[in-house]
């Protein structure tokens, strides 16, 4: 069995995926928000942080400093010491890179609803490499490594991304909208929704987790996924890993084609199989919302 050159970043990755799976479900006995344990807090907006959120990137980061010291760690809740750029700046292109987003899906968390992951991304010289996508809830491991010859893995067996899916008319599509809500935003990001269900969109869904989001695509259970906004590397790192080896593309949702680079601030992706990729990409039309830089 061909065994990837990142074996042990990958088994590092899922070791530290299930130990943060834990804490974040001693936080919660289920049942609706008000079984939540976690103290919240605001980050702006609508956008929340929890302490699970700082406990959990503490001790994935920890077990990641102990496992490869020299490694750079780029963690969202900045529990790491890491490099955290401004929007749009250019990800490190050299060395061994980190991205973790402890709960990926806070809102979800806070409410209880399970559609909240553990996302942990390894790039090597400016390609993510590793990934690893863990639902604690649903007790989902998503994995793969480049170069391991099994392709993506869910619970240990191989999963594909929906090769059916070619055009919006046959695509179930997933869709976050995030957290801002500036009203040109709002607007630009209800019209597309509108464009997609006027051209026959088979379905839509919003979970509100990218990487949750990018897992199912890998698994075939959604046909794409498209985001403009998402919220930083950490989100889409793991799950850019997951969808290639499962064989579809991630595209920057701005540039049909072009394939999703790592950067700091929001970013924008489209991901599922080819075909599908480009029937929603030019139904959509190019996003003209630009992110704030401060």
């Amino acid at each position: 069995m061909t065994q990837s050159p990142y074996q042990a970043q990958l088994e590092l990755a899922k070791s530290a995926a299930v130990k943060a799976g834990e804490i974040i479900r001693s936080y919660s006995s289920g049942g609706g928000r008000s079984n939540n344990s976690a103290t919240v807090c605001v980050k702006s907006g609508v956008d929340l942080v929890t302490e699970a959120d700082t406990r959990v990137e503490k001790v994935v980061t920890q077990l990641i400093t102990d496992a490869f010291p020299n490694d750079v760690i780029v963690g969202e809740e900045d529990q790491a010491e890491s490099p955290n750029g401004g929007q749009g700046e250019p990800f490190p292109a050299k060395g061994s890179i980190w991205c973790v987003d402890p709960i990926d899906g806070t809102t979800n968390f806070v409410h209880n609803y399970p559609f909240v992951a553990v996302s942990i991304g390894y790039m090597h010289d400016g390609v993510p490499r590793v990934g690893v996508v863990y639902n604690p809830f649903t007790d989902c491991l998503y994995e793969a490594a480049e170069g391991s010859g099994v392709g993506t893995l869910l619970n240990g067996k191989p999963v594909r991304i929906d090769n059916v899916a070619t055009s919006v008319q046959d695509c179930l599509l997933v869709n976050n909208i995030g957290h801002y809500r500036h009203d040109d935003f709002v607007d630009e990001s209800a019209d597309r929704v509108k464009k997609w269900l006027r051209a026959g969109l088979r379905g839509y869904r919003a979970s509100g987790s990218a990487a949750q989001n990018l897992a199912h695509v890998a698994s075939g259970q959604v046909s794409c996924y498209y985001e403009h906004g998402y919220g930083g590397p950490w989100d889409v790192c793991a799950g850019m890993v997951l969808v290639r080896e499962a064989g579809g593309v991630v595209w920057d949702a701005r540039e049909e084609g072009v394939d999703l680079t790592m950067q700091f601030g929001k970013g924008s992706v489209c991901a599922g199989g080819k075909k599908v990729v480009e029937d929603v990409l030019r139904t959509a039309g190019k996003p003209t919302f630009t992110f704030s830089k401060s």
